[in-house]
């Protein structure tokens, strides 16, 4: 024993010797295969040892003039790898970057996978130490060099550090994306781990966004993968404990059990101490949702006891509270939260627990979901202990720390930039919403509950329309170059929907290519970002509408405002005029039954047009006007509605049971996505005289392929109304193609369509019906509309489209909408042809007299129930056109007028300078002397 101690330290001493020597005995310079030597023998011993014995290389390295090709950058990569090991985090990123630094200039001698390489562990450092914008932007630094040596093996591994990042920030479409270009370059690779790693994150952000389907057939091909390869236990756990999640969706709480059990043991054995702790939580939780809170609590304190990273202790204190908060243990429970908030690297440290991080701090945090949860969580516990003790004081403290959440979805909105990912926050912070507007209930606090009331609805279409609007600020140049990237990306979504995708190979290079246009289209809009300040304000503009502001609105136009927020257990009801704010709080329970057979009602009149179901739809309306709108007690006039959901037309709701007495003899309704949007003034930028007043678009039959039947008499109403303007333009049978409609719809100040369309309850994008082809409003590009002022949308169905809770529904109308247009008149359910030629001309007429669109519309229904007799009197023929947006007259132009009266205003003035010319000289005549 004594012998082998004494080799040993020889052997240590011989190694400090030698680097003393190439520390100080510089004159003579060591080769460069024994410097090589030299690193393969440290690299058993300990990370300082091996950091010192590196640094001692480098130096020497560098004295000796030796060329700094990819043999010295390995070393400096070698060199990051043992500081990240060994804690040292920070010099292992300064020494990556000063490898990086040698690709500045290109060298012959510099293997561009090790470059590849290097950004992708810059990448992943700065991810560790929560610095998600370091570690994307290093990360696709990584994606974009790799794609310049395809099947190289550390672009899969940036992927999934793009997809992590994505995911724990809540943005899971794109950690899907992500993942599934990690799968692709992992295959083309042959590296299996990688191939590994990268599922995991894609199944993981599968079940985030709810596609469980997917999700589950995903999991159970990766679980028989892990099991075949001795060497991929690690995924297997990880995959077991995503198996048990699922389980757990579907109430099998036994085998979701068992899985995390499984997956605990497995961890266990081969002592990843990460994984430990994530299966700790998730049993936990689960025991928790059983109620069963001691054998929580004991998996909580497990993990508690090991925990390293501020935000997984974060969770795990959240949690705990969380048990506490339903054992209405609530101040407990509250200082467990303060400690969560403590517990991340924000710089707040404040343990009273009414202290609440500003938002400024909160904007640093890179886990934003969990603090969000946190906060949340913090938020109703509140609430609950002011319920339970009666206490004003505490609902205040409730309100705060809503107010707080709320500010963080603002911060969390603008780092989704995926439409999925957007929806599904949506949804998830709507019951804090909820909570919220209770919390403002008890409180008698109208100021914010409206702005709570406005920030649960219709948040995307107004990013969109900033996004418009800060187009306006981009250079001719900027905006031709998102042009140019656009129409990239469009190509090679064509080249993708035209691949069939039993070709996996050519589907997967189809994908693998529009992944990096939309990379490249990314990157120019945050370069956007950064470079123009004005431009980012614009974009990310989260100012809400005032309640004072609204106030002032709908003084000047004579008219009251409604909106309702439809929870999980309770309906609440805003009814604003120019002077009053009412809230109101009702029963939920078989409100969304009432408004579907209401609806269902409408939309089939040969249903409605028996007597039984006709006192049915009365009794119906007549219930919804008593919750809704009757306890408000709005004056007559100008009735501004914004739903929560579908669009219900309130014109048909009737103050009796039995008779027919309908809303839209005492008002004009109107109807907006939010109150922002309603009083926003349009940011597009409209021109003063367009080449067209009036645009109509009148197919009137439609190409047998399309299976669309012929609109007979809309060429001829279409022509009728036209007379209403002194410039328009006519698209009617052949001429009425979607090309032309591109060409001619931004010259136009007003739209007309008489047409049909399609739209559904599903995901798939609306879409309008030419005589030659169907068009999609994505299909118009961003800010196609410029001119518009106003879209009349006479074809079946255009108010109707997929319902996103907490968005609204995504109709054609919306999509019009978020193409700047201010007003949009719309349908909801199949019209009649005969009966919607005759009203829009009455809305033409009130129009033309100079009233706003609201009560013009009105106008034209009172004319018709008039004189309609027998089934026309039925709402399903008279009701269905809304007007959504500006309610305002229509702005008209002149030019047209003084085009016609210009030549009459000529000729009366050369007329009277002819008559004034030859007055004079008649008067010289007679004042001349007589001839004798």
């Amino acid at each position: 024993m004594k012998f082998v101690m004494v080799v040993l330290t020889l052997r240590y001493r011989l190694l400090f010797v030698l680097l003393f020597f190439l520390t100080y005995c510089r004159a003579q310079c060591v080769k460069r295969t024994e410097l090589l030597a030299l690193f393969d023998s440290c690299l058993t011993k300990s990370y300082p040892v091996q950091i010192k014995t590196i640094s001692s290389i480098l130096s020497n390295w560098r004295q000796c003039g030796y060329t700094r090709d990819s043999v010295y950058v390995g070393l400096q990569l070698e060199m990051a790898k043992a500081q990240f090991r060994n804690g040292d985090v920070k010099p292992a990123i300064d020494e990556i970057e000063k490898a990086l630094q040698l690709y500045q200039k290109r060298q012959p001698y510099l293997k561009a996978e090790d470059q590849i390489k290097a950004y992708y562990r810059l990448g992943f450092y700065w991810k560790e130490i929560n610095n998600y914008i370091e570690a994307k932007k290093a990360s696709e630094m990584a994606i974009q060099a790799g794609e310049q040596l395809p099947g190289n093996h550390w672009t899969p591994f940036a992927y999934i550090t793009l997809a992590y990042i994505y995911y724990s920030t809540g943005e899971y479409q794109k950690a899907i994306d992500s993942s599934e270009r990690g799968m692709y370059d992992a295959k083309r690779a042959n590296d299996p781990i990688a191939y590994l790693e990268t599922w995991a994150e894609k199944i993981k952000a599968l079940f985030a966004l709810h596609q469980l389907n997917e999700g589950k057939q995903e999991l159970m091909k990766a679980i028989a993968t892990a099991r075949k390869m001795p060497d991929a236990q690690d995924y297997l756990a990880f995959f077991l404990a995503l198996n048990a999640k699922f389980a757990k969706a579907n109430l099998n709480f036994d085998e979701a059990l068992a899985s995390y059990k499984e997956a605990l043991y497995i961890d266990e054995s081969i002592k990843d101490k990460r994984n430990i702790i994530s299966n700790c939580i998730d049993i936990g939780y689960l025991f928790y949702e059983l109620r069963r809170y001691p054998e929580a609590l004991a998996y909580y304190n497990r993990a508690l006891k090991i925990v390293a990273d501020p935000y997984t202790k974060l969770r795990l204190l959240d949690n705990i509270g969380a048990v506490h908060w339903q054992r209405k243990q609530y101040t407990v429970a509250l200082a467990y939260y303060q400690g969560g908030l403590n517990a991340v690297p924000l710089g707040f440290t404040k343990p009273r627990i009414t202290a609440l991080p500003n938002a400024d701090l909160i904007r640093l945090a890179s886990q934003k979901e969990y603090l969000l949860t946190l906060i949340e969580d913090k938020a109703d516990t509140w609430l609950d202990y002011a319920k339970a003790t009666n206490s004003r004081q505490r609902l205040q403290y409730a309100l705060d720390t809503y107010k707080v959440a709320d500010q963080m979805i603002d911060f969390m909105r603008w780092e989704h930039t995926g439409q999925q990912s957007k929806l599904y926050w949506r949804e998830k912070t709507r019951g804090m919403y909820e909570r919220a507007i209770e919390t403002c209930f008890r409180l008698k606090n109208t100021d914010q509950a409206f702005r709570f009331f406005e920030k649960s609805r219709a948040v995307m279409l107004a990013d969109k329309l900033n996004e418009l609007g800060a187009q306006q600020l981009l250079s001719a140049q900027q905006v031709a170059e998102e042009q140019r990237l656009q129409q990239k990306v469009g190509n090679e979504q064509a080249k993708l929907a035209s691949v069939k995708p039993a070709d996996s190979l050519a589907y997967d290079m189809a994908q693998h290519a529009l992944d990096n246009r939309q990379n490249d289209l990314d990157r120019f809009r945050k370069k956007l970002e950064t470079s123009n300040p004005a431009y980012y304000r614009y974009k990310y503009d989260t100012t809400s509408t005032s309640l004072p502001d609204l106030h002032s609105y709908l003084s000047t136009r004579n008219a009251s405002y409604v909106t309702y927020f439809v929870g999980d257990s309770t309906l609440y009801i805003l009814g604003i005029t120019a002077n009053t704010t009412t809230l109101l709080r009702r029963p939920v329970r078989g409100y969304q039954q009432n408004v579907q057979a209401f609806m269902a009602l409408l939309a089939n009149p040969d249903t409605m047009n028996r007597s039984v179901n006709y006192d049915h739809f009365l009794a119906l309306g007549q219930g919804l006007y008593m919750r809704l709108l009757a306890p408000l007690k709005l004056p007559g006039g100008s009735v501004i509605v914004s739903p929560d959901g579908p669009f219900v037309p309130f014109e048909t709701l009737s103050q009796r049971v039995g008779k027919p007495d309908y809303l839209v003899n005492n008002y004009a309704f109107s109807y907006t996505y939010s109150a922002r949007r309603l009083l926003k003034k349009n940011t597009a930028r409209f021109v003063k005289n367009n080449q067209y007043e009036f645009l109509g678009v009148a197919p009137v039959d439609f190409l047998p392929s399309l299976k669309q039947v012929m609109l007979p008499g809309s060429g001829e109403a279409l022509t009728l109304i036209s007379g209403h303007f002194h410039s328009p333009k006519l698209l009617i049978h052949e001429a009425a193609t979607r090309r032309a409609f591109l060409k001619e719809a931004a010259n136009a100040s007003i739209i007309h369509l008489f047409t049909h369309a399609t739209a559904d309850s599903n995901n798939q994008e609306p879409q309008l019906y030419f005589a030659d082809s169907t068009l999609k409003l994505s299909d118009l590009g961003d800010g196609a509309l410029p001119n518009v002022q106003l879209v009349v949308l006479a074809a079946c169905k255009t108010g109707v489209g997929a319902n996103q809770r907490g968005e609204g529904v995504f109709s054609l109308a919306r999509g019009f909408a978020a193409l700047g247009v201010p007003g949009v008149v719309t349908t909801l359910w199949s019209v009649q042809n005969e009966a919607t030629y005759q009203l829009t001309d009455l809305f033409y007429n009130y129009l033309d007299d100079g009233l706003p669109k609201d009560i013009a519309l009105q106008r034209a229904k009172q004319d018709w129930l008039k004189t309609a007799e027998g089934t026309n009197q039925l709402p399903n023929y008279w009701a269905g056109l809304i007007i959504i947006g500006d309610a305002e007259p229509l702005v008209r132009t002149t030019y047209g007028l003084w085009m016609t009266i210009l030549p009459i205003v000529i000729l009366a003035g050369i007329g009277g300078w002819l008559w004034r010319r030859q007055k004079r000289k008649l008067k010289q005549a007679i004042s001349l002397p007589h001839s004798i």
